[in-house]
């Protein structure tokens, strides 16, 4: 399993980043932008936290903090 980056997401838009980013912290769900299939908390046994996620059929994880921290970085 490797972590997604922004590169990867097939989004073009500031504003297409960031409503993909608050589907996953409401517990929406959203489905992964590479594979098309839903994706699951990556932490079900520990505390309860929104904030990583991962696809298990392409193996991509979506941590959503560095995207975030990177889509400040890219598109101020």
């Amino acid at each position: 399993m490797t972590r997604a980056c922004l590169d990867e997401l097939n989004m073009t838009t500031r504003q297409e980043i960031v409503r993909f980013l608050k589907q996953l912290w409401s517990d929406e769900g959203a489905d992964c932008p590479i594979c098309g299939r839903e994706l699951e908390l990556l932490h079900k046994k520990a505390k309860k936290s929104n904030c990583d996620w991962q696809c298990k059929i392409c193996g991509k994880i979506y941590k959503t903090i560095p995207l975030l921290n990177e889509l400040n970085e890219r598109m101020p």
